[in-house]
């Protein structure tokens, strides 16, 4: 099974931009690993998505549910930047 990856620009705000520096920092301090800006934002896109069958969003999704739980309009925003 094939499957097509297409790329496309996306700019956030500087708000949500540093929202995202903020996660990314938080999920170093949770399992030590380094998170680029761009694994951030697909594990965001991914827990947006309930991709449950994904291992990183089922080793992070608890986690995301409950560090976002308070940043509602902060997952609003993004989600509709990317969708």
């Amino acid at each position: 099974m094939a499957q097509k990856i297409q790329y496309v620009e996306i700019i956030f705000s500087d708000h949500i931009y540093d929202e995202i520096q903020l996660l990314q920092k938080e999920l170093f301090y949770k399992d030590g690993r380094v998170w680029s800006v761009s694994s951030t934002i697909n594990l965001l896109l991914r827990f947006c998505l309930h991709e449950e069958n994904n291992v990183i969003y089922a080793q992070n999704a608890s986690f995301l549910s409950d560090y976002l739980y308070a940043k509602e309009s902060f997952l609003e925003e993004f989600s509709s930047r990317v969708f």
